[in-house]
């Protein structure tokens, strides 16, 4: 290859290389240039007018931010015990010791871990804020029902509340202290006092006790918590038992069986015949006399042909009062045994 042809590539690749160089430095942009080009003006602030009252000494900072955010860092409190608690809440405290909450001596009690700070949390911010930053049961400081609950169930999970999670009372919002009095000796509800806590929402229901015929449930006799769990259950409407009829039989066992006769409706569902609080017609009856069983028994219940007429016409001659099935208007007197019967000439349910 001659000389001067090789001269002229090399000349050349020297020429492109400067070229594309220049390029390159003509396209770069400094980072500096950069943050310069790509930052947007900032717009003037408009000066802050500091009123007397919001003027804060150096020295007040710590206890001006505490007013603005009383319960900030409240996990990180300490415990305080409640000798200091008794300071301001003595009449609370010494109640609190007469109840199961105050025993000491018991690792189970909240006197038996950190007193009253075992529910309500640590009390040191609650002490420097003369009043705020603590857990309070009635909501005072905005608490949740369900982290006020939860305060509770950490101890009380267990046994009859097991159902606590997804029961209507959960569902509708009650909080425990809706119902219990914590702060007292007898914290659980007595049984003399009861049916009056349930009826604070239960209206209907006190008012189908005041009926004719009804369980004694006015004389505390018997007690809503004898057939419902109010902390929740498996089966309906919270009865303890999984079904009506298991609930009625822990009392009434002689009506289980099993019958060699039995009557479909009784074996069924109580509810079927009977009104459980309270009825206006006899034995809780959902209706009265013969009314009750002709719901069911139709070819009895005033069918020409049939072998029982369930007023008093007889329909055959057309004159009142002639009709000797329904003597002091109810199908029990001659069919007594409406539960079911073991005689062996008992399928009518009359022995």
């Amino acid at each position: 290859m001659p000389l001067s042809y090789k001269f002229s590539i090399a000349l050349t690749a020297i020429i492109v290389f400067f070229s594309s160089y220049q390029y390159a430095a003509e396209q770069s942009t400094p980072a500096e240039t950069l943050a310069v080009e790509n930052t947007a003006p900032e717009e003037p602030k408009e000066p802050v007018e500091v009123k007397p009252e919001d003027k804060v000494e150096a020295g007040e900072a710590e206890h001006a931010f505490k007013q603005e955010n009383p319960c900030a860092g409240q996990a990180e409190g300490d415990i305080m015990g409640p000798e200091v608690c008794a300071d301001c809440h003595l009449d609370k405290i010494q109640t609190m010791q007469m109840s199961p909450h105050g025993v000491a001596a018991d690792s189970r009690s909240p006197f038996g871990k950190d007193g009253c700070e075992t529910c309500h949390g640590p009390g040191a911010l609650h002490f420097e804020t003369e009043g705020n930053c603590i857990i309070s049961m009635t909501g005072r400081y905005g608490e949740s029902v369900y982290s006020r609950n939860e305060t509770c169930l950490g101890c009380h999970q267990s046994g009859d509340r097991m159902h606590w999670d997804a029961s209507i009372h959960e569902a509708e919002g009650l909080a425990c202290v809706s119902c219990h009095s914590i702060h007292t000796r007898n914290d659980v509800i007595h049984r003399t006092t009861q049916n009056e806590v349930c009826f604070k929402c239960h209206k209907d229901i006190r008012s189908e006790t005041f009926r004719a015929s009804s369980h004694p449930i006015r004389e505390s006799k018997v007690v809503c918590s004898d057939c419902h769990n109010p902390h929740g259950s498996a089966g309906t409407t919270l009865l303890k038992q999984f079904t009506v009829n298991e609930n009625c039989y822990s009392c009434h066992a002689e009506k289980r069986g099993p019958f060699l006769w039995e009557h479909q409706p009784a074996s069924e569902d109580c509810t079927l015949c009977h009104r459980v609080h309270g009825s206006n017609h006899m034995a809780l009856l959902n209706k009265p006399g013969p009314k009750l069983c002709q719901q069911c028994h139709i070819a009895q219940a005033g069918i020409r042909g049939g072998n029982h007429i369930s007023n008093f016409l007889d329909y055959d001659s057309g004159s009142p009062g002639r009709n000797r099935f329904l003597v002091a208007q109810n199908c029990a007197n001659c069919h007594s045994k409406v539960h079911g019967s073991n005689h062996p000439s008992g399928a009518a349910l009359q022995r």
